[in-house]
């Protein structure tokens, strides 16, 4: 949970920082940052790009691998004793590795090039108000079309969404399949289990939690990229709505923990008396600065 939580921070802080826009123009979508008010030139912003391209895949990876985990723990499967020791490095490495494949994917296989610029130039123009020359941007241009009924299918974007588009539907795999595993494990326990009714709660508690764990991803992160990446195929303008593709990747971090945190009990009493605490600790200063200001 310490390695989940430190990447979807410095995921955040990279999305911070380049304030990407996603854009979905017929065949082509677009990872666009615009250069004003930047620490970084225009080759730095396109290398961090490439990197928020990377994060978002290894997003993917680290959803799946959590999710396997899960199910190990609750199975008490032989496995989870490869997540003790130098082992655990190799699960650690699944999300790089998923990650490299992103980064190398829109850096070089989803390079800006002469077509896609000339494609989408007027459109970012009308849509965001930006010239050209202030933004740079990441994205496949799978096809050009011409009057004559013609076209030219650009081979290396396709061949780079074609991977990353297996990352996506193999991590929605391994997400559904073990989080119903795991739905089926924990079910199963809180049935049959003869412990206490504190344990049977909890346990019931982590099951719900579970639940909605499994559908956040799935809604913020899995559907929406499934979409538009079936949008650029099939060649239909999403425009503005690609929007809520960069929206729900910005939520996502942060929408993340909140079932755990709200479901179990334990958790959601803590916060409460946290929050109480705070607002007993204003009320206080704020009687003592009224005492202060009749004394004076």
């Amino acid at each position: 949970m310490i390695y989940i939580s430190v990447f979807e921070k410095l995921y955040s802080i990279l999305d911070v920082v380049l304030v990407p826009q996603h854009y979905s123009h017929r065949p082509t979508f677009l990872v666009m940052v615009g250069i004003k008010d930047k620490l970084f030139g225009p080759a730095g912003l396109t290398i961090l790009n490439s990197f928020y391209w990377g994060c978002f895949g290894a997003s993917m990876a680290v959803l799946a691998v959590n999710f396997v985990y899960r199910w190990l723990v609750v199975s008490e499967h032989l496995l989870l004793e490869t997540f003790n020791g130098w082992k655990i490095w190799l699960w650690f490495s699944i999300p790089f590795w998923y990650g490299l494949t992103w980064v190398c994917t829109g850096y070089f296989f989803s390079a800006p090039n002469e077509a896609t610029s000339r494609f989408i130039r007027d459109n970012v123009n009308e849509i965001f108000e930006l010239e050209f020359d202030e933004y740079i941007y990441l994205g496949p241009y799978l096809y050009e079309k011409f009057d004559n009924g013609a076209f030219i299918v650009h081979i290396v974007p396709f061949i780079g969404l074609g991977i990353i588009s297996a990352t996506i539907v193999s991590s929605i795999i391994i997400v559904l399949l073990f989080g119903s595993l795991c739905y089926i494990r924990i079910n199963n326990i809180v049935v049959t289990t003869m412990n206490s009714a504190e344990m049977r709660n909890l346990q019931r508690q982590l099951f719900y939690a579970l639940v909605i764990q499994t559908l956040v991803p799935f809604i913020l992160m899995h559907v929406p990229a499934a979409i538009m990446f079936a949008f650029v195929f099939l060649d239909i303008d999403l425009g503005f709505y690609s929007a809520v593709f960069s929206l729900t990747i910005a939520i996502y971090p942060a929408v993340d923990p909140i079932p755990t945190l709200v479901i179990v009990e334990n958790y959601r009493i803590t916060i409460l008396h946290v929050i109480l605490w705070m607002f007993q600790k204003d009320s206080t200063a704020g009687d003592n600065d009224n005492r202060a200001d009749k004394i004076s």
